[in-house]
């Protein structure tokens, strides 16, 4: 995506955009130009900090909201406060941000800023298809074999366009809005189950990583040697109790979700649907926030330990007591 600053146009990585753990400033309305051409990240340890550069060999260039003045002493006092309002952010990706700016009173150049990337909107086609069949085959009953179901939009594409204005027309009347109104709802109706997935998809990248890091624990809290350090037991204890709660949190949603869905669905109307709509947004910031705190403590897991057996559990143990504790217990 190409965002224009000034004169110049901006790109942002696709990445960067779908990420829970990273800003690209460019899409903030700052003075700063220099400012809008890098990132704000979380670190290990949950803190926000400006990126300022990164690569292997260089490492992380960060700067914390704190000591922006020091590294852009001609910053406005606007910049400098929108920053750290959002610096305080729980998470960055799209859909907890559409909520967070606005309750802080930041409006972006424009909402497409936050939107998940095509290629990401493509990669949750398998999660939203048994959403979208759902909504297609209601309209087009068992006709609905050649219509491509991968997108809502194409109920607008469909070569038979009298069938379709007919069956839109029906649709219409049974959940009691003006047709006209239809697109509209079909856009809401996709891009809440957009969300969803987005969350679902999210969890499913890292639950091999949490897999793997209670298994450790687990492994260590066992060991014939290292059960007998009872501080390195009670923090391993902690962190599995701090992940299966957070697991806990997101997994009840989902199921909150999935129930909803299927009451919305006994008796489908515009009203419950905005309502399911609005209990879905009501909780983006809590799942951008929760998975967000998964993401980045288990990527910094994952970074060390990327496959299995590659380290015995002391070295494992070294690095929960000397890094992962930080993240997840203080």
């Amino acid at each position: 995506m190409a965002i224009t600053v000034g004169a110049q146009s901006i790109e942002i990585a696709a990445k960067d955009i779908d990420s829970l753990s990273v800003l690209p400033l460019a899409i903030l309305p700052l003075d700063s130009q220099a400012l809008r051409r890098v990132r704000m990240v979380k670190d290990s340890k949950l803190q926000s900090a400006i990126e300022m550069f990164s690569g292997e060999s260089v490492g992380n260039g960060l700067i914390y909201p704190s000591s922006l003045r020091e590294t852009f002493p001609s910053i406005t006092i606007e910049d400098y406060g929108m920053l750290m309002a959002v610096a305080e952010l729980h998470s960055f990706d799209v859909y907890s941000l559409r909520i967070s700016l606005r309750n802080i009173g930041i409006e972006v150049d424009s909402q497409q800023y936050l939107c998940l990337s095509d290629e990401k909107q493509r990669e949750l086609q398998d999660y939203i298809r048994s959403f979208t069949e759902r909504l297609i085959r209601q309209i087009y009953g068992s006709d609905s074999d050649d219509v491509d179901t991968t997108s809502i939009a194409t109920l607008f594409y469909n070569p038979d366009v009298n069938a379709a204005r007919k069956n839109l027309g029906n649709f219409a009347n049974s959940i009691a809005i003006p047709l006209h109104e239809v697109p509209k709802f079909l856009q809401d109706y996709g891009d809440i189950y957009l969300s969803v997935a987005y969350y679902q998809n999210c969890l499913d990248r890292i639950q091999p990583i949490i897999d793997d890091f209670l298994a450790s624990t687990g492994e260590i809290t066992q060991h014939k040697q290292m059960k007998q350090n009872l501080e390195l037991v009670r923090v391993c204890q902690g962190l599995e109790a701090k992940l299966r709660k957070l697991q806990g949190v997101v997994l009840r949603h989902f199921a909150v979700f999935a129930r909803s869905t299927e009451e919305m669905w006994e008796n489908l109307s515009a009203e419950q649907f905005s309502e399911f709509k609005k209990m879905v947004k009501d909780n983006h910031t809590v799942m951008g926030s929760v998975l967000c705190t998964l993401s980045v403590i288990m990527t910094v897991w994952n970074d060390k330990f990327p496959f299995d057996n590659m380290a015995g559990p002391n070295r494992r143990a070294d690095f929960i007591m000397a890094e992962m504790r930080q993240g997840l217990l203080t």
